[in-house]
Formats: C-alpha cells, structure tokens, sequence
C-alpha cells in the first residue's frame, strides 16, 4: 500500500496483540490500519455514543480551552467550522463563549451539509483526523473552506516508534484508523500550500493557509 498521505511505500507494522495489520509510511511516518480492520459504520456510532462528555465536566472544558488557547494568537477572524462535533458538541459551547461565531458539523450527530456553503477564518478539527479513512482527500475537502490566511487547527494524537505504537492506548479505540506524525501534516502542509504555525509535539497542529 502507497501512504495515504505523501504517496511514498509503506512497510507492514503487525500487532501481535490484536491481530492487526498497519501500513506505515517509510518517508512521512504516516500510519494507517489495514481497511480489512476497519469498523461499520453501525460500529462506530455504537462506540461514539458511548462518550458521556458535557459541558459540566470542568476537566473536559479546560482540554478544550487549552487548544483554544494555543491557536488563539493566530486567529484574523471567528468565522469557525468545528468538524467533527460529536455526540455533545461541547467545543462549539466553548468557542461560542468565547466569542467564536460556529458552525457544527458531525457526519453522525449533526449530519447538515448546509456548512458547505460557507467559508471560514478557521475550521477546528478536535479528536477527529484519527477517524478518517481517506485522510488526503478529507484535508481536501476542508481545505476548499478555508479563505486565504485562514487556520485549521487540528487536535489528534502523534505516534511515535513502532515499538511504542504497538503498546500505544490510543490506537485501541476500534475507531482509530490513521495516525499522523509532524512529517505527516508537513506533507499535508506542503501539498496544500500551508505554514506550519505551531505544534507542541504531542497532539495539536496548527496550520495557516497561504
């Protein structure tokens, strides 16, 4: 398999423990679990359901004002689109108090596609890049609607070596079927005329449009 992302080889990383196959990307690191693996649709709303986060949970709240808090130095505008709003659109509250004007999208919870019709300052993406089965292509997708000088800021978590990944605790949610490294959103970044803004090395990226 070519990597989804930069179109380099990839080599077979196995998972001894669950039995599963990923492609990693020899070039951008890129990880991506082989499609026989992946969940029905029918599974991963099951499992998105299961997340009980609201508003009232103070150390939920304080995640998301944390990310707001690392691309807020480079936002020119509050026309935002938070992607992948989930069973509780809990981000979209917070950005609204703080001053956002949002729009939410889920393609489970809020399935309206009127947000196409739209362009945005800056579109949000927390906890969703992971889910995407055609990562390129969805980069793309998003991409078309963001202005120019526009942000996308993006919260996933990176891997790291190929032995960590296998122990990893974030790629065991049977909904997690792509993995991004720095290099990966470089590529992306690259292929998309982008500037790297900030990243901290672990879970956020944020991008600026040229």
């Amino acid at each position: 398999m070519k990597c989804k992302i930069c179109g380099n080889d990839t080599y077979i990383l196995f998972d001894e423990q669950f039995k599963l196959d990923y492609h990693r990307c020899k070039k951008c690191g890129f990880i991506y679990e082989d499609p026989k693996h992946h969940a029905t649709f029918a599974d991963e709303k099951e499992e998105y359901d299961r997340h009980n986060n609201s508003i009232e949970d103070e150390g939920y709240v304080n995640m998301f004002k944390r990310f707001i808090n690392a691309f807020e130095p480079f936002v020119t505008g509050k026309k935002l689109l938070e992607y992948g709003s989930g069973p509780e659109p809990v981000f979209s509250e917070v950005l609204r108090k703080e001053g956002y004007n949002v729009t939410s999208y889920d393609p489970f919870f809020l399935p309206d596609e009127s947000y196409l019709d739209n362009k945005y300052d800056i579109i949000t993406s927390t906890e969703v890049f992971e889910h995407f089965s055609e990562p390129f292509e969805e980069f793309k997708k998003l991409d078309a609607l963001i202005i120019e000088g526009g942000l996308m800021a993006i919260m996933t978590q990176f891997p790291k070596d190929d032995e960590h990944f296998k122990t990893w605790w974030y790629r065991r949610d049977i909904t997690h079927i792509s993995f991004f490294t720095i290099d990966s959103f470089k590529e992306l970044a690259k292929a998309f005329d982008y500037e790297v803004m900030f990243h901290n090395d672990k879970d956020y990226m944020i991008l600026r449009k040229k």
